[in-house]
């Protein structure tokens, strides 16, 4: 991957302070929802779709 992908990508932490969802909770959803992911320089960098469309599904499921 090259820098411009990575600043593309979203980290646990990145996804915590926008969503407000404790990280266990987003590695768990990553796992479960099989979000793509790739490291870079010793961070991993989850899909802002795939974090999207997870996050906007279960939104949708609690109303």
């Amino acid at each position: 991957m090259n820098r411009r992908n990575a600043l593309a990508g979203l980290t646990a932490d990145d996804i915590a302070s926008i969503w407000r969802i404790p990280k266990g909770t987003i590695y768990r959803y990553a796992h479960t929802y099989r979000w793509r992911r790739y490291t870079q320089t010793g961070r991993a960098y989850y899909h802002p779709e795939d974090v999207t469309t997870t996050i906007d599904g279960l939104t949708r499921e609690e109303h």
